[in-house]
């Protein structure tokens, strides 16, 4: 025993022995903090060396989450710790979720992967230019349709602003799009957020429900997550600021420029969730990358959707990094940068949220964090 024990147990012994109460340690009302996990340390790292406004981090395997991190304040100049229950937008990972609600049609025989534009939307068969006549919801998925890109400001700029819900809306845009040429052959790959926006249109056709609705009903509902459409601000004044950083500068987005993701191309990228939440989505692939079947899919089906079409799947890059195969994927919209990462032959996923985006070199760095951590938590 040290001299230190030593001391504190006379003292204890002493007290005892002259009916005074000995002192609890720590004090009452004292909370000792726990020694930081090295993925909280991690956050804090990354978020401190991008000049981050908040960065959260989650691993997981097949049955659930393995470890989560979060470090920052929902809004940069402000003392409001981040919360890992909080919305942040996932930009272009919605397009995973948009084909995980399509995929739920096509088992059910309501749609088909082969299906031709021509089939899926009858009443513009006559008036669609010919070169998308025999276009698949398929290569919708895959980025393989020749349809515009739409991909940046001036695109999006371009939308003439359709009148009515959002699905017709969508319904117009495809209208549109389809009538006019393509930009290029099919079966090429070329990255489009179009291709997602007819996709939810013609499962808009084939069951009269809108593609808000679908997903609820057929994801988000039998998943139990939380989300949201549009920026976390619009769902509630206490959830993250997206912003903005340049040339070093960290500038929170005013949602009072009006700038969001336009409302016919929600489908490709205009959801926002908790990175809780969307661990639960990414455990629903991963297991079914792993044959393990899911409440929303089959693992069958969850394979079929990670099936490659060139260097695409539905709604997944698929690579081999460093000799392991893996389904990734980022979404960003110019204020939130997020990132996932699947690994099925290592049982291991990683996903990372911040509220900021616009450094490149930050960008890099979280990608290559992904992998990083991966290899840890598999080593484990």
């Amino acid at each position: 025993m040290g001299l230190a024990a030593v001391l504190m147990a006379v003292a204890v012994l002493t007290l005892s022995v002259q009916g005074v109460q000995a002192p609890t340690y720590p004090p009452n009302g004292v909370t000792i903090p726990a020694r930081p996990t090295a993925l909280q340390l991690d956050a804090i790292t990354l978020r401190e060396t991008y000049h981050l406004p908040a960065l959260e981090l989650c691993v997981i395997d097949a049955d659930g989450i393995i470890e989560v991190a979060s470090n920052g304040v929902r809004k940069d100049g402000s003392t409001t710790v981040v919360e890992e229950s909080d919305l942040f937008h996932v930009g272009s990972m919605t397009k995973a979720m948009t084909a995980t609600m399509l995929a739920t049609l096509v088992q059910e025989g309501k749609l088909s992967w082969d299906m031709t534009l021509a089939q899926a939307l009858p009443s513009l068969a006559s008036t669609m230019d010919p070169r998308y006549d025999g276009v698949t919801l398929e290569q919708l998925l895959t980025h393989t349709s020749g349809l515009p890109r739409y991909t940046t400001d001036l695109e999006w700029a371009s939308i003439p602003p359709f009148t009515g819900t959002p699905a017709e809306q969508r319904q117009a845009f495809a209208r549109m799009l389809l009538t006019r040429p393509p930009i290029g052959t099919a079966a090429v790959y070329r990255y489009s957020n179009a291709g997602y926006a007819v996709a939810a249109a013609i499962a808009e056709k084939a069951t009269g429900e809108t593609w808000e609705q679908l997903m609820q009903e057929r994801v988000f509902g039998p998943l139990n997550m939380r989300a949201a459409y549009g920026w976390p601000l619009l769902s509630g004044e206490g959830e993250p600021w997206g912003h903005r950083i340049k040339n070093g500068v960290v500038t929170p987005h005013d949602l009072s420029d009006h700038y969001r993701v336009p409302t016919v191309l929600a489908p490709a990228g205009d959801v926002s969730i908790s990175i809780l939440d969307y661990s639960a989505f990414a455990r629903l692939h991963l297991a079914g990358l792993e044959s393990v079947d899911g409440s929303v899919l089959s693992a069958v089906d969850i394979q079929r959707l990670h099936q490659p079409v060139l260097e695409y799947s539905s709604g997944w890059h698929e690579e081999l990094i460093d000799g392991v195969p893996t389904s990734w994927h980022r979404g960003t919209c110019d204020t939130f940068d997020t990132f996932v990462l699947l690994q099925s032959s290592r049982d291991i996923g990683v996903i990372i949220f911040t509220n900021a985006d616009g450094d490149d070199l930050a960008a890099k760095a979280l990608f290559a964090e992904m992998l990083k951590i991966a290899g840890i938590y598999a080593g484990q």
